[in-house]
C-alpha cells in the first residue's frame, strides 16, 4: 500500500501546534460573561470568556486548515 505524504517545514508545524495549543488553553479556561459586567470584566482579555475563546480557537483552526490545504 503506497501512502502519499505531505512535507510541511518544521518551523511552519511548531507554529500552528503553538496556536493550538494556546486556543485549547484559552477554552478550557474560558468563563461565561456577565449580563452586567463588572469593571474588572471590562478591562480583561477577550479570551477570558467564551465568545473571546471561541473567536480565537476558530481563528487558529482556519489557519490550520488554510496552512495544511497550502501544501496538498
Amino acid at each position: 500500500m503506497n501512502i502519499p505524504m505531505v512535507s510541511i517545514p518544521q518551523v511552519q508545524l511548531d507554529q500552528l501546534i503553538r496556536d493550538l495549543q494556546k486556543a485549547e488553553g484559552y477554552c478550557r479556561r474560558a468563563r461565561p460573561a456577565s449580563r452586567h459586567p463588572s469593571r474588572e470584566e471590562l478591562f480583561a482579555e477577550p479570551t477570558e470568556f467564551y465568545s473571546g475563546a471561541s473567536g480565537f480557537a476558530g481563528a487558529t483552526l482556519r489557519n490550520a486548515i488554510q496552512t495544511i490545504e497550502s501544501y496538498l
